[in-house]
C-alpha cells in the first residue's frame, strides 16, 4: 500500500486555526450534494457504493471495522474528511470503498466524514475533479484534517482498510502536531489528547 503524508506548509497552519475559531474549519463538498449521481462517474452515494459492492461480493454485508480502528475513529474530535477516488466498475475498488463507508457509518462521529468519486479506469473522467485533486491513480484516498490535506493512501485489493486508515490518520496527525510543537496557538485549538506518541512535556509532562 502506497502512503504519503505531508505537514502543514507555512501559512496553512494559520488558516487552519482561523477556520477553527470560526467553527468552520472543514469546508468540503458534502457527499449528499447536488453532484450526487447514480452512475459510475462522479460523486457516488455511500449507500450506492455498498449496494454495488455487496452485489459483487456478498462478504461486504458482514464487514465491521476492527475494535481498534473503531475506537480511533470514534475518538476523533477535530474534523477528518476522506475523499476516495475509485473505479466503480472494479469489484476490488468497490469493496474497499464500501468498507470505508461502513467504517465511517459505524463510528457515528460527525467529525469523521467521507465522500466517494467514481473515475474512469484511464482517469479521463471526471476531468475537473481529477485535475483539481491531482489524482494520478485509483483507488486513492485523500485525507483532510481540519480542512487541509494531510496525506494520501492508495490501498491495495484485500487490504485491511479500516486498520490501515486508522493508523494512517493517527500518524499523519502526530507528525503534524510534532512539527507544530512550539506553536501554542495551534495546540490551543487542536485536540491532541489521543496522540500518545507526541512529545509534549510542556503541557502534559510530569508535574
Amino acid at each position: 500500500m502506497l502512503k504519503s503524508s505531508r505537514g502543514l506548509r507555512p501559512g496553512v497552519a494559520g488558516a487552519v486555526l482561523a477556520g477553527l475559531v470560526l467553527a468552520a474549519a472543514l469546508v468540503l463538498p458534502a457527499a449528499s450534494g447536488s453532484g450526487q449521481g447514480e452512475g459510475l462517474i462522479g460523486y457516488i452515494a455511500k449507500d450506492r457504493i455498498v449496494e454495488m459492492a455487496t452485489a459483487a461480493d456478498p462478504s461486504v454485508a458482514s464487514f465491521t471495522p476492527s475494535t481498534t480502528a473503531q475506537a480511533s475513529f470514534v475518538a476523533l474530535v477535530d474534523p477528518v474528511h476522506l475523499r476516495m477516488f475509485l473505479v466503480a466498475s472494479r469489484p476490488a475498488d468497490l469493496k474497499l470503498a464500501a468498507e470505508v463507508g461502513k467504517a465511517v457509518e459505524a463510528a457515528a462521529n460527525p467529525a469523521f466524514t467521507a465522500e466517494f468519486v467514481g473515475v474512469a479506469a484511464d482517469l479521463s473522467e471526471p476531468k475537473t475533479l481529477i485535475s483539481e485533486n491531482a489524482v494520478t491513480a485509483a483507488p486513492e484516498i485523500v485525507v483532510y484534517w481540519m480542512g487541509s490535506e494531510v496525506g494520501r493512501m492508495r490501498p491495495e485489493a484485500g487490504a485491511a482498510i479500516d486498520t490501515d486508515l486508522a493508523g494512517f490518520i493517527y500518524q499523519a496527525r502526530t507528525q503534524i502536531a510534532q512539527e507544530m510543537l512550539l506553536d501554542n496557538e495551534f495546540f490551543k485549538f487542536t485536540f491532541h489528547k489521543d496522540l500518545l506518541e507526541l512529545d509534549c512535556k510542556r503541557c502534559h509532562g510530569p508535574r
